[in-house]
């Protein structure tokens, strides 16, 4: 959806970002529940996409309601969250176990066929929680938000909210950064401040394409970046450390534990392949924020 004008109101704007995101995410959520190929991870981009738009255009809207909507959804997200990651953890197995080399049912029950059991139970409880009175209250909140939703300033041309917006979404991604220190949990700050730049910026492209095209998709592509590789490191440090956790309670059967320190092994070094990554995407960070001054 686009608006309707070259150069829109901020109200114009906005509207249309948070009716996209809103409709996005009520159209992705059957396939989730149904559990389709991708349903859940589609649903839970688009939950994200939604919290992020919230977020990024939150000083120009209702604080109270878009806090409400945003604490409904996080809730959600961490519901979805439950069933990916067992769905994340189970490919990466399959695919570290193939690329090890090993062939072993124990291993395979324990890094993947145990997490295909809770998946199923995941999902079930999943399912359960979005046919809840709770579940349908977020949905009207939501639509009765998006319909008319009270904006400051809605009448001036969305030209310079737009660069004050992306300059934030930037600047929250640089102080992230300042604060790494090589801890899992301030990786995974700078991932999350990346993705919701990401998201806030292709929001802005898809309502308004003309407007600052090139740095919008320039920070997209930053924050893109930042969030694969940190993405791709998390995924790979958390992978290990279940294989750990595998391998102790392997040994206290007395089952052969080789194989999972081959597997762990292979997936540190593939969690510091995707840190290499990391310098590159900030250069990109660094070169779409300064064109915004």
């Amino acid at each position: 959806m686009r608006v309707s004008t070259a150069t829109p109101t901020v109200a114009e704007l906005i509207t249309d970002a948070l009716r996209t995101a809103a409709a996005e995410v009520e159209a992705t959520e059957p396939a989730a529940l149904a559990d389709e190929p991708d349903g859940v991870h589609q649903q839970r981009v688009r939950v994200r996409r939604l919290r992020s738009v919230l977020a990024g255009f939150g000083p120009l809207l209702d604080d109270e309601e878009v806090e409400r909507l945003r604490v409904r959804f996080h809730e959600w997200g961490g519901d979805l969250g439950v069933v990916r990651d067992i769905e994340v953890r189970v490919a990466v197995a399959e695919d570290a176990i193939e690329r090890a080399g090993v062939d072993d049912e124990r291993v395979s029950e324990r890094l993947v066929d145990s997490e295909r059991r809770a998946y199923a139970g995941a999902h079930a409880r999943l399912v359960e929680i979005a046919r809840s009175a709770r579940a349908a209250e977020r949905t009207r909140q939501l639509r009765e938000f998006v319909a008319a939703p009270a904006i400051m300033a809605e009448d001036a041309e969305a030209t310079a909210m737009v660069a004050v917006v992306l300059r934030a979404q930037a600047r929250r991604v640089r102080k992230a950064i300042g604060r790494l220190d090589a801890s899992e949990e301030s990786y995974h700050d700078v991932r999350k401040a990346a993705r919701r730049m990401r998201y806030v910026a292709e929001a802005i492209a898809r309502a308004a394409p003309e407007m600052y095209a090139t740095q919008v998709a320039d920070l997209a592509d930053a924050g893109d970046a930042l969030h694969d590789a940190l993405g791709g490191h998390r995924d790979a440090v958390l992978f290990a450390e279940s294989v750990a956790r595998a391998a102790i309670h392997a040994a206290r059967a007395g089952e052969p534990a080789e194989a999972y320190g081959r597997i762990e092994a292979q997936a540190r070094r593939e969690a510091a392949g995707y840190l290499r990554e990391l310098p590159h995407a900030l250069g990109k960070l660094r070169r779409a924020a300064s064109a915004l001054r």
